[in-house]
C-alpha cells in the first residue's frame, strides 16, 4: 500500500498521467471529428453517393495505429519535459504546432495508403481542430490536479541549490514560497556558504566529497546552479558527478537581470556562445500592441457600460465626493499623467503621506469594499488606454514620489519606463501587487519588456481574468 501511494504521488506518475491524458484526448478528438463529419454533416462531402457511412471502428482502429506518431510529435515539441510552471497558456502554441505537424504527416500518409472513399481527408482536417481542443482541455485539467498535488508535496523533485550567496538564497526563497513549481528545497551545496545561509531550518552541505551520499540519502533529482563562488572547473566536476544519478539542472545565467528568451545558441569553433539581444518593443510591434489596446478597450467599455454606470451611481449615493479618483502617475519616458479610478475610499483618505491600500483598510467606503477586491475600481483606466497614456498590459504606473525612492534603491528601475504602463502586468499575475517586494516586481517588469510578443499580452490578460475568478488577484 505504501509503495502504491509512493508511486501515485511521484513525479514519474505525473509524467505518465500527461502522456495518458494526451493519448486519450487524441482518441476523443478523432471520435468527435467522425461524429461532426458523418453524423452531424459538418463540412460533409459525399465522394461516392452509393457507399455507406464508413464504420467508426475502422477510423478508431487507424487512430490507435497513429497514437505513437502523436506521442513522438508531442515529445519532439517539448510537451513532456519537466516544467516549473504548469500553465495551459504556456504550452498551447506547442500543442497546436505538434498537432499541425502530426495532421500534415497523416494527411500525406492517407493519400498514399487509402482512397478518399475509405478514409476522408476532411475528417483529418476536422480532427486537427478537435484534437487541439480536446488535448488542451485535458491538459488544463491535469495541470490543475498536478498543481494541487504539488502544493501538498506530491509530484515534486528534491532540489539542491549550488551556491549559498545572495542569488542562491533568492532562488531558495522563491522555491519555498512557490510549492506549485514542483521543487522541494532540501538545502544548499556550498563549501563556503554565506553566514545568512546557515540561519534557516534547511541543510547546508559544505563537504563536496559527500556529494554522492547526499544525492542518495535525500533522493536529489534536481539542482539549481546559482552563482557559486567555486571555480568553473569545480562546478563542471560536481555536475559530472551527478550524471550517473540522472540529476536535472537549472542554471541561473550570469547577467540574469538583462537576460531574455530572445537568445540564439551559436558556436565559435566548438565553443557554445549565447547571442543576447536586449529586447525592446519595435515600432511595428508597438503598432500591433496599440491596435490591440484600442480594439479590446473599446469592446470592453461597450460590454461593461451598464456595470460602469451602476458603479458610478452607487459611489455617488454611498458617500460624498467625486465618482472618479484622479492621481498623478509616471508613464512612458517618465512622463506624468492622471490615472483614473472609481473612488473606493473616503474623500479625505490621503491626508498625510502617500501609501498603499491594505486589506481591510478602514478608509474604504462601503462600495469600495466591494469594487476593490473585484478590480472594478480599475476599469476607468480603459479611458487612459484609449488616450494612449496606458496599455492594457505593462508595468503598473507608480507615483512620482515612490518612483524617486525606487530609483535610488534599484539601478534597473528606469528600464520599466521604456513602455507604457498597464492595467495589468506580468508582475501582477505572479502575485506581486501593491505593497510587495519592489526588486522582484522590477525583475518581472523587465522580463516582460525583454520578451514581449502579442501572445504574451493575451496570456497575461487571460491569466488576469482567471485570477479574479479564482479570487487570487
Amino acid at each position: 500500500m505504501a509503495q502504491a501511494k509512493q508511486f501515485f504521488t511521484s513525479h514519474r506518475f505525473s509524467h505518465l498521467s500527461l502522456i495518458l491524458g494526451d493519448m486519450i484526448a487524441v482518441l476523443v478528438g478523432y471520435r468527435l471529428a467522425f461524429h461532426f463529419y458523418f453524423q452531424m454533416g459538418v463540412w460533409y462531402v459525399s465522394i461516392a453517393p452509393d457507399t455507406e457511412t464508413p464504420s467508426i471502428s475502422f477510423y478508431m482502429a487507424v487512430t490507435f495505429v497513429i497514437l505513437p506518431l502523436y506521442w513522438a510529435m508531442f515529445k519532439l515539441f517539448g510537451l513532456y519535459r519537466f516544467r516549473l510552471n504548469l500553465s495551459l497558456l504556456e504550452v498551447l502554441p506547442h500543442i497546436a504546432s505538434a498537432a499541425t505537424v502530426a495532421s500534415m504527416l497523416l494527411l500525406a500518409a492517407t493519400i498514399v495508403a487509402f482512397p478518399p472513399e475509405h478514409y476522408s481527408r476532411n475528417v483529418l482536417v476536422l480532427s486537427w481542430i478537435s484534437v487541439i481542443a480536446s488535448v488542451s482541455l485535458v491538459r488544463f485539467t491535469v495541470y490543475q490536479l498536478q498543481k494541487w498535488g504539488r502544493r501538498h508535496g506530491w509530484y515534486v523533485k528534491n532540489t539542491l541549490v549550488l551556491g549559498a550567496g545572495k542569488v542562491g538564497r533568492s532562488c531558495a526563497g522563491k522555491i519555498m514560497r512557490n510549492p506549485a513549481l514542483g521543487l522541494n528545497f532540501v538545502g544548499f551545496l556550498d563549501e563556503s556558504p554565506a553566514p545568512k545561509a546557515t540561519e534557516g531550518s534547511y541543510q547546508v552541505f559544505n563537504d563536496y566529497s559527500r556529494l554522492e551520499d547526499i544525492i542518495s540519502k535525500f533522493k536529489i533529482q534536481h539542482m539549481v546552479i546559482a552563482f557559486s563562488q567555486d571555480r568553473h572547473g569545480r562546478i563542471v566536476e560536481l555536475m559530472e558527478r551527478c550524471r550517473p544519478y540522472n540529476v536535472e539542472f537549472t542554471v541561473v545565467p550570469r547577467l540574469y537581470e538583462v537576460f531574455s528568451e530572445r537568445i540564439g545558441v551559436e558556436h565559435i569553433r566548438g565553443l557554445p556562445v549565447l547571442g543576447l539581444k536586449r529586447g525592446s518593443i519595435s515600432r511595428l510591434e508597438g503598432l500591433v500592441k496599440r491596435i490591440m489596446d484600442i480594439a479590446i478597450s473599446l469592446m470592453t467599455l461597450i460590454i461593461l457600460s451598464p456595470l460602469l454606470l451602476l458603479t458610478a451611481l452607487a459611489i455617488r449615493l454611498d458617500s460624498p465626493g467625486p465618482v472618479l479618483y484622479r492621481q498623478t502617475r509616471l508613464g512612458k519616458g517618465e512622463k506624468p499623467f492622471e490615472i483614473y479610478k472609481f473612488r473606493s475610499m473616503r474623500r479625505d483618505a490621503e491626508k498625510g503621506k502617500a501609501g498603499w491600500s491594505t486589506p481591510g483598510d478602514a478608509r474604504r467606503t462601503r462600495v469600495g469594499r466591494i469594487i476593490r477586491p473585484l478590480g472594478i475600481d480599475e476599469l476607468p483606466q480603459l479611458v487612459n488606454v484609449l488616450k494612449g497614456e496606458m496599455s492594457l498590459v505593462g508595468p503598473r504606473p507608480e507615483r512620482p514620489e515612490h518612483a524617486e525612492n525606487f530609483r535610488k534603491e534599484i539601478p534597473t528601475y528606469g528600464s520599466r519606463h521604456r513602455v507604457r504602463p498597464g492595467l495589468t502586468g506580468w508582475a501582477q499575475i505572479n502575485g506581486l501587487r501593491g505593497d510587495t517586494d519592489i526588486g522582484e516586481r522590477i525583475e518581472h517588469d523587465i522580463y516582460y519588456i525583454e520578451n514581449w510578443n502579442p501572445w504574451l499580452d493575451i496570456k497575461i490578460m487571460l491569466k488576469t481574468i482567471l485570477a479574479f475568478v479564482n479570487k487570487d488577484a
